[in-house]
Parts: structure tokens; C-alpha cells; sequence
């Protein structure tokens, strides 16, 4: 907090967009869920929420575990559903890999990078 504004800082680390969302809208969410100028900081459970929150702010958990019990987890699968959530493929891909569903190694060619100039 900075007097009456609250200031987000984001680090370009890795520069895949999946990443920058998640981390935008974890963010995020230590404001909306009131975590922000507490005396003793985040805990680990206001860290687990804003996890929570942000991912599913970007996919739903419903819609999410909808795609993942059709397990098709293929190039075409991950597009279309991306684009019913009107996201990026690559948030879907980060969450696959995030949640164990594909090696980190898999799909990345549909991720962005970002480049962030100054």
C-alpha cells in the first residue's frame, strides 16, 4: 500500500503470458479477498486462496474439470476450449502443466511470450 493506492509489482521472469496472467490476477486477488496491509502480512493460506482465485478467474474450476474428464488433452482439444473461455491456449496449456495433467515439456508452442519494454 502506498498512502491511499495500492501498488501491484510484476516481474517479467520467464515472460510466458500464461504466467504474467496468473501472477496479474493472483495478485489481484490479495486485494479483492482483503489480504492487502495486514500487520503480519499474507499467510500461507491467504497465498493458497489468491492461487485459487486466480486460476479460477481465468477458467472456472466447473468448466475446467469439465475439459480435463474429457481427456483430450490435444493441440485442437486445448484450442477450442480455450477459445470458448475466450483465453489464451497457452493459460490453458500452464494450468495442464501446473496441475500435472501434461509434462511442462508438452504443448508449449502454443504459449506467448511477452516481451516487456521500458
Amino acid at each position: 500500500m502506498d498512502g491511499n493506492k495500492i501498488v501491484v509489482g510484476l516481474t517479467a521472469r520467464d515472460k510466458d503470458a500464461d504466467k504474467f496472467w496468473f501472477s496479474l490476477f493472483h495478485e489481484l486477488a490479495h486485494i479483492a479477498l482483503g489480504h492487502v496491509g495486514q500487520p503480519n502480512g499474507t499467510s500461507e493460506d491467504d497465498e493458497k486462496a489468491a492461487d485459487k482465485w486466480s486460476g479460477d478467474t481465468l477458467i472456472t474450476s466447473e468448466d475446467f474439470e469439465a475439459f480435463r474428464s474429457n481427456r483430450d488433452y490435444s493441440e485442437k482439444s486445448v484450442i477450442q476450449f480455450a477459445k470458448a473461455q475466450g483465453i489464451a491456449p497457452g493459460i490453458v496449456v500452464g494450468r495442464m502443466q501446473l496441475e500435472g495433467m501434461i509434462k511442462y515439456s508438452m504443448l508449449n508452442n502454443l504459449k506467448e511470450k511477452y516481451e516487456i519494454a521500458v
